[in-house]
């Protein structure tokens, strides 16, 4: 950069501005915003204020008297420096980061931050998020997730729409605790926000392709660039196929290949210098096969002949012909058959108080998945799901242009979202002695959701900022018609139901900037979790009542340090969660039919738990991270069925009866601990060549379903090892690389559960070996 300064004076006002910043002005990708590291201190030799405050120096001297300065600028070893004067403890994870740790799905986001779970409920494309123990378990997708998914800056309620493959991403944000104050919808657990990446002015265009074993390959494409000087596009697309590590015990036949493909395409346009327009649009096609399931237990009738699978990966399925012909399926294989499509269109207008942001977004997702969830070819936990869904949402936000020097911040909006929903969810009971019957249980589900926002911030002293967020949520949903048939025995209609949540929730803070790179924090939030309703064989009127609100009231301090010149970044953070009317996933026992799921609430619990991470560069060429994450759950009061209990007086006595426990001061099984760390070395073989050698792992303690319930809902904990090796040029317009996940071959549960009386698992995957080619043009 080169600066010409006519008057001797400014050349020394401006070396002494440089002074005060270290001498040395960072690039914008990795500035942070703090007032003695921010753009606004290294932008302002190019702007229109500066430029006129120099010239009204340049009148008293002549040309002959200009001086040159060179200014150097280097890149900060570290990034996401500007999140590290914000008082939250979110976890941040760079496009590099995602590619090296082989992060493919939604659910392998979980191996990267501290204190979160990402699971499939029994192996669909229903995610549950759990965050600092504070999730929930939903199949049907019908309830407000507690943990919030986010894409581009849009709330996904129905987590489905976020389980397709994870392609052309610039950075994820994993922020636990209440949220809602600034933008989207409230939330007692937190949100995982994925940002994709956004068109480039400059043309730019690469490929990738990625084999591993099981015959899993994976294409990503990409091309980006500018239409005309103020229009700009980027389309990207990923294909993913095989990897099916499961085996039928009595054919030998493979299960649990991916045949998924996705497209999305962006435009960016600029009608004038304060006016910013993005229009995205996105398909996705998932005809995958479904996961197997292993059995750990069987209870069933069936006992003798499957037993436990001493194979990891071992299952079963089959289809008999009259449910293939209610469902109208052609095929054996368990496997799904998902659309997923959508168009968002976002505004920017930058006043000179403020930006106005108006966003508007349309979902859909199609779904029709079959899973045989006994893991046997018998029709006692057959199931077909389908679901026709979509989600409009609008949102209007306004925040003054943040300025270092500014005391006085403030955000203010508006967020409306409206689900319409059908589900039809069939079940085949025929081998099932307790039941004899297929059924379907359908229903419709209209929800709306309104949210109105504002936090204040105000600045008492230069670096003592104190924070006030509040906003109040209403939450409207209906069960319309919900019906359950048993096919040639019954028909129960259980009618309409309707659940509404009217709640304000909040937030105050301080935040403390002890010195440029040190910043420490104090908050307390409540957060609001609206009610729901059970949509799962439902078979008893009980089932059908609306589960009420939960809320928690979270208290947290964190510190945020970089050090050596941003060479060293710790941060921590120590939580405790007072949670009320908790929604879990439980139990409920109908005579004469069995023990049913249905949702029951917590009265009161408690959470608490520490995190921390650290990124180091103690050379040019090493890079190491860990992230520790140690959490603990209690169950203050709460009473709830002992299925243990239950099914031991029923194999004596051939009867259903429910058997309570009181559960007080009782583990509620989250895991208590989760670590994650990677070695990253440069090793630089010639001249305008290097290779980048890493190991990582990652740990994850073990997890209790439903107190009261044996061992088998307890999945143990894992550890798992990874490497790659990566070569390329300096320039890095193309790479090599050979990798391997779970390097040991480690054998572990992603999660378990239980079909009538059989209790399964889905086994996590093996070890993968593969390579990946990426050019760049």
């Amino acid at each position: 950069m080169v600066l010409r300064v006519l008057s001797r004076s400014c050349k020394l006002t401006t070396a002494l501005a440089f002074g005060t910043v270290g001498a040395t002005l960072y690039s914008a990708e990795a500035a942070p915003t703090h007032p003695a590291h921010s753009i606004k201190h290294a932008a302002p030799l190019g702007s229109a204020s500066v430029r006129h405050r120099n010239a009204g120096h340049a009148t008293s001297r002549t040309a002959t008297d200009a001086e040159t300065i060179k200014v150097t600028t280097r890149k900060l070893p570290t990034r996401f420096n500007t999140e590290q004067h914000v008082g939250s403890s979110t976890t941040m994870i760079s496009s590099e980061t995602l590619q090296q740790r082989a992060v493919i799905t939604t659910t392998d986001i979980q191996k990267l931050a501290p204190n979160l779970q990402i699971e499939t409920q029994y192996g669909s494309s229903a995610l549950n998020f759990h965050l600092r123990g504070v999730g929930f378990n939903d199949l049907t997708m019908n309830n407000t997730p507690s943990v919030m998914p986010y894409i581009d800056g849009v709330a996904y309620p129905i987590s489905s729409m976020t389980s397709g493959p994870l392609f052309d991403i610039e950075s994820i944000g994993v922020d636990p605790g209440p949220s809602g104050f600034t933008h989207g919808q409230t939330t007692t657990g937190g949100e995982v926000r994925i940002t994709t990446k956004a068109p480039e002015k400059q043309f730019h265009a690469g490929i990738a392709e990625d084999f591993a074993s099981y015959n899993r390959s994976k294409t990503d494409a990409f091309v980006t660039g500018s239409i005309t000087h103020n229009l700009q596009y980027r389309l990207a697309a990923e294909l993913l196929e095989g990897g099916g590590y499961y085996t039928n015990r009595d054919t030998g036949q493979s299960l649990g290949d991916q045949h998924t493909g996705a497209i999305r395409g962006k435009l960016a346009w600029q009608p004038d210098e304060q006016t910013d327009v993005n229009l995205t649009g996105y398909w996705s096609l998932n005809r995958s096969e479904a996961p197997g399931f292993r059995i750990n237990n069987n209870l069933s009738a069936f006992a003798g002949q499957y037993g436990r699978d001493l194979g990891y990966y071992q299952t079963g399925w089959d289809i008999k012909p009259a449910f293939a012909k209610l469902i109208g399926y052609h095929d054996t294989k368990p496997q799904f058959n998902d659309l997923n499509w959508g168009f968002h269109l976002a505004m920017a207008h930058r006043f000179r108080f403020g930006e106005l942001d108006v966003s508007s977004a349309y979902d859909a997702v199609q779904l029709h998945e079959y899973q045989d969830q006994d893991g046997m070819p018998y029709a006692t936990a057959d199931d077909y799901r389908t679901q026709v869904a979509n989600s409009f949402t609008q949102e209007v936000s306004f925040h003054n242009l943040k300025d270092s020097a500014s005391r006085f911040s403030w955000d203010a909006g508006l967020y409306y979202n409206r689900i319409m929903q059908k589900q039809n969810n069939y079940y085949d009971f025929s081998d099932y002695a307790l039941r004899g019957y297929m059924s379907e249980t359908r229903f419709s589900s209209p929800q709306e959701t309104f949210n109105q926002y504002v936090t204040l911030g105000y600045k008492v002293l230069k670096n003592l900022r104190f924070v006030g967020s509040i906003s109040h949520e209403s939450d409207s949903r209906q069960f319309v018609d919900l019906t359950t048939i048993h096919f040639g025995h019954n028909d129960l209609n259980f009618g309409t139901h309707g659940a509404l949540a009217n709640q304000f929730t909040g937030k105050v803070g301080i935040e403390y900037q002890a010195t440029p790179t040190s910043l420490f924090y104090a908050d307390i939030r409540k957060g609001m979790k609206p009610g729901g309703f059970m949509a799962n064989n439902t078979v008893v009127a009980q089932q059908a009542q609306p589960i009420k609100p939960e809320t928690i009231l979270a208290y947290e301090i964190g510190t945020k340090n970089d050090f050596f010149s941003h060479r060293l970044r710790l941060n921590a953070a120590a939580f405790y969660y007072d949670y009320r009317d908790q929604q879990v996933l439980g139990n409920i026992v109908v005579p004469s039919y069995g023990s049913v799921g249905s949702y029951v609430s917590v009265p009161r619990s408690t959470i608490w738990g520490v995190e921390g991470s650290m990124e180091a560069h103690p050379t040019r060429d090493l890079i190491l991270t860990q992230v520790v994450g140690y959490q603990r759950g209690v169950y203050d009061q709460f009473h709830s069925i002992n299925a243990a209990q239950v099914n031991a007086y029923y194999a004596k006595t051939g009867i259903w009866q429910a058997f309570y426990s009181n559960y007080h001061g009782v583990d509620s099984g989250i895991p208590k601990i989760s670590m994650n760390g990677s070695a990253v070395y440069t090793i630089h073989v010639l001249p305008h060549y290097h290779v980048l050698f890493d190991v990582d792992y990652s740990y994850r303690g073990a997890e209790g379903l439903i107190p009261g319930n044996p061992p088998y809902r307890t999945v143990p904990a894992y550890f798992l090892l990874n490497s790659f090796l990566t070569f390329e040029p300096n320039s890095r317009k193309w790479s090599a690389t050979v990798y391997a996940t779970n390097l040991a071959d480690r054998k572990y549960d992603l999660t378990r559960s239980q079909a009538t009386n059989v209790q399964t698992a889905i086994s996590g995957p093996p070890r993968f070996v593969g390579g990946r080619l990426n050019y760049n043009f």
